[in-house]
């Protein structure tokens, strides 16, 4: 958990160093462009008294339905066609009435009235302007309440030219106090109370220098930082996506290995468990067993007066006896080793100890080199009889048992004239899963062979099973 919150941490990180490397960039260049000498310096208070912000905005040319009352602005525009009444008289519409009776009635509006306005007519553009129509004589009186678009044309180098000149979203931004705009390639940028103005050839190679790209608000979507009406983006923005996906990419591993760890947990907490039970078992089913061994030694005792037909079902439960004692001790032996090698003892002869199992299941056996070896016998036997078994029983026969003992390994191997290969191995020793009723005592030998430092090995067709288990020099001695 520690390291999926760092890896979050950083990868949240990421974004804020690259904005802060970006942020210095841009301070850099501001203070890079102040040190040159402006082309002209506008006082933003003195913009404002020579130019309110009405009518500088280009929407105030536009009619401004939303300010006045649309059924009372419908009046007054039909009383103003015919110059009479009925007027109305909401007093959101009192200025506008004031205008229109006075054209209406040809009466001298003082310039105050003018001043005292909102500058602009309901229709769109100023009063001033409409006022002017009328009466041409006060137009030079009326200027300064025009808007700038209804002004005549001013030098380019001028104030009232560069504003007239300048786009509506560099207006807005200029009526916003912006740190920074663009219009027609000069940059303004404000210090204090004025903004400082500088061409393109004096802000267009500092930007190469400090590796960034502007361009006009509104004409890119994306927009590392957004001031006045322009956008500003790194030259060479860094393409964070690499490192993104490599963050989630070791974000998925280190879950996925926490969760296959805490599946092997589970998995090695039941196990244990399940250990632990099976022990319980074990050392419960010794007294009974004790006791039914007691019971037979008091039969054999009387072993000469038992009745002639019982002789075959006393030996029967005399080697039942045996087999249940020898599995009792070999499951302890089993359980309380802790996965370490399992007890050895000594065959002196494999050729010999296989041909008795080999009896039993009536198939025939080939030993090309026979030698002595210490192995678990019990569960070495166990593993035998249960491959054997089902050799028999759902191979195809005949069924052959090869052995051979050399210097460091001995190996059996069972075969039937059947299909399996090496691929159907994966499937047969599912436990439960079988194919042919194989794969519960096949996982059971499997695992013995390997608590016996051995292994199983299925290759075919024909079917062949090969248990290997290697040994110290010490534990085979071939003959």
């Amino acid at each position: 958990m520690r390291i999926l919150l760092l890896l979050t941490l950083t990868l949240a990180g990421w974004p804020t160093l690259a904005a802060s490397t970006f942020s210095e960039q841009m301070t850099a260049f501001r203070a890079q462009l102040l040190l040159a000498d402006p082309v002209a310096r506008y006082n933003l208070i003195g913009i404002n008294r020579a130019f309110p912000r009405v009518l500088l905005s280009p929407k105030s040319l536009l009619p401004q339905s939303a300010q006045y009352p649309l059924k009372d602005i419908r009046r007054l525009y039909q009383a103003a066609q015919k110059c009479q009444g009925p007027w109305p008289v909401n007093p959101q519409v009192t200025e506008p009435l004031v205008f229109t009776r006075a054209m209406c009635n040809h009466t001298q509006l003082p310039v105050a009235w003018f001043s005292r306005s909102g500058f602009i007519h309901p229709g769109g553009g100023s009063y001033a302007a409409k006022y002017a129509e009328q009466f041409p004589e006060r137009r030079s009186e009326l200027m300064r309440f025009f808007h700038i678009q209804e002004r005549p044309q001013a030098e380019p180098d001028s104030l009232l030219g560069r504003l007239q000149r300048m786009e509506s979203h560099a207006v807005d931004a200029l009526n916003s106090g912006a740190k920074s705009l663009i219009s027609q390639d000069e940059m303004w940028v404000r210090v204090g109370s004025y903004y400082h103005l500088y061409q393109a050839s004096q802000w267009q190679p500092l930007l190469a220098e400090f590796d960034l790209r502007i361009t006009p608000r509104g004409e890119q979507d994306f927009c590392l930082a957004r001031v006045g009406n322009i956008c500003w983006n790194e030259e060479k923005a860094p393409s964070y996506w690499p490192y993104l996906v490599g963050t989630l990419i070791v974000i998925n591993l280190v879950a996925l290995g926490g969760w296959a760890f805490n599946r092997w947990t589970v998995q090695r907490r039941l196990m244990q468990e399940r250990m632990l039970v099976l022990q319980i078992l074990t050392h419960e089913l010794r007294t009974p067993i004790a006791s039914l061994s007691m019971t037979v030694e008091g039969f054999r005792r009387k072993f000469d007066s038992l009745p002639d037909d019982f002789y075959e079902e006393f030996r029967r439960l005399c080697e039942d006896s045996r087999r249940l004692k020898q599995l009792a001790e070999a499951s302890k032996d089993y359980l309380q080793s802790n996965q370490k090698p399992l007890s050895k003892e000594t065959i002196p002869s494999v050729e010999e100890w296989l041909g008795y199992i080999c009896d039993e299941h009536q198939v025939t056996l080939h030993v090309s080199q026979d030698g002595a070896v210490r192995a678990n016998v019990y569960w070495l036997t166990t593993s035998l009889n249960n491959l054997i078994a089902n050799a028999v029983k759902y191979g195809v026969a005949p069924v052959d048992v090869h052995a051979h003992v050399s210097e460091d390994r001995f190996t059996i191997a069972i075969r039937d004239q059947g299909e399996l290969t090496a691929k159907d191995w994966k499937h047969i020793r599912k436990p439960f899963v079988s194919q042919s009723g194989l794969g519960l005592g096949l996982t059971i030998v499997e695992s013995m062979i390997e608590r016996m430092g051995g292994k199983l090995i299925l290759s075919g067709p024909p079917t062949t099973f090969t248990l290997e288990i290697h040994c110290d020099a010490s534990d085979v001695t071939s003959g």
